[in-house]
């Protein structure tokens, strides 16, 4: 028999270490243009965690709420945001009447609903986000569950033997923050989440949200080595996969939701290098309690050329958009998808 579920020390020690500071340095006056500089970057730093620090202590009531006024006041300032956000509403309306036009949605899916629905998920997803930040991944006991779990302990058990490395991909579907925590302790692994940079404040946040476990945060604009050297050495990797890619070499168009979608290659590519398993999963929430759908993984070809990376990475959308299909109103319909594809830029309902 395999644990389930790690022992309770595990999951509620340390809870309010995200507190500190750290160090922040001192200014030599012997150095005054090297003082300078640094004085400058210190005042930076202690100005975005005196930020971030103030930003949770006055969260920190929220997140003592019971559990089902603390979803009711998320859904609410997720609708809130759907009527103050007036681009992102216009997103996500043209996002879904675009995906209902081709044929990726059902006829009968009611775009405003599921626009507002959108809203309202993502509105309790922030909230969970500060229970994982201030009580960690034990607030959540008992109100998830993980689907096909020995598809995953196979894996494990094949990159054990083979001394492969792991790559876990998901999408902004559900509470794919809660993900990250729970199935690194389910399955008693470590893993690094791959993440882009988003600015100083929300790195900050996110720093804190994604490292909660004992992780390790690598952002994707200076981590190709790193990734690659984590891979090599039987490592494990967590990162999203359903951005707008940048046009050239990390974008690829390919078929998604019934329209070409600049895609990226680079979760496939470090796979095709190093021999990692590719294992995707989607989140999925009903009401308090979170669903793990975990899905077969995929073994690349000892020579993983470019027909197998655009082959697998179209399968993977698809299996996203059949995902999305079945649960249409939690996924992040706001983000751009389509954005670099010609034409979308000049269609009014996307901005």
């Amino acid at each position: 028999m395999r644990e389930s579920w790690p022992s309770p020390h595990r999951l509620w020690a340390a809870r309010a270490t995200f507190l500190g500071f750290g160090a922040l340095g001192t200014v030599s006056p012997s150095k005054i243009n090297l003082g300078r500089a640094k004085i400058i970057k210190d005042k930076g730093n202690l100005l975005i965690r005196l930020g971030v620090f103030l930003f949770l202590a006055l969260t920190w009531p929220i997140t003592r709420l019971p559990r089902t006024w603390a979803l009711t006041l998320g859904a609410w300032g997720g609708r809130l945001f759907f009527l103050l956000l007036r681009r992102r509403r216009r997103v996500t309306i043209g996002n879904l009447t675009r995906a209902q036009e081709t044929g990726a949605l059902e006829p009968q899916v009611d775009i405003a609903q599921t626009a507002v629905r959108t809203f309202s998920n993502l509105g309790r997803t922030s909230l969970e986000g500060l229970n994982l930040i201030h009580q960690g991944v034990g607030y959540f006991q008992g109100h998830w569950t993980i689907h096909n779990q020995e598809l995953v302990w196979e894996a494990l058990d094949l990159a054990k033997r083979e001394k492969r490395g792991l790559i876990f991909l998901t999408a902004h579907i559900g509470n794919w923050e809660l993900s990250c925590q729970v199935l690194p302790l389910f399955f008693h692994f470590k893993v690094h989440i791959v993440g882009r940079s988003q600015g100083l404040w929300a790195d900050e946040l996110l720093t804190r949200l994604r490292t909660r476990g004992g992780h390790e945060l690598i952002f994707k604009h200076r981590g190709a080595g790193v990734m690659l050297k984590i891979l090599r050495s039987g490592g494990v990797l967590g990162t999203l996969f359903d951005q707008a890619a940048l046009v050239g070499a990390e974008g690829t168009p390919l078929s998604f939701m019934g329209r070409p979608a600049l895609t990226t290659l680079a979760p496939l590519k470090l796979a095709g290098k190093t021999g990692a398993l590719v294992i995707p999963f989607f989140s999925r929430r009903e009401g308090a309690f979170h669903h793990f759908e975990m899905f077969p993984y995929l073994t690349p070809p000892a020579r993983a050329d470019h027909d197998w990376l655009i082959q697998s990475t179209q399968a993977l959308n698809n299996l996203l958009a059949e995902f999305i299909r079945q649960y249409p109103d939690q996924w992040m319909w706001g983000h751009r998808r389509w954005k670099n594809i010609e034409g979308i830029k000049s269609d009014p309902r996307y901005f």
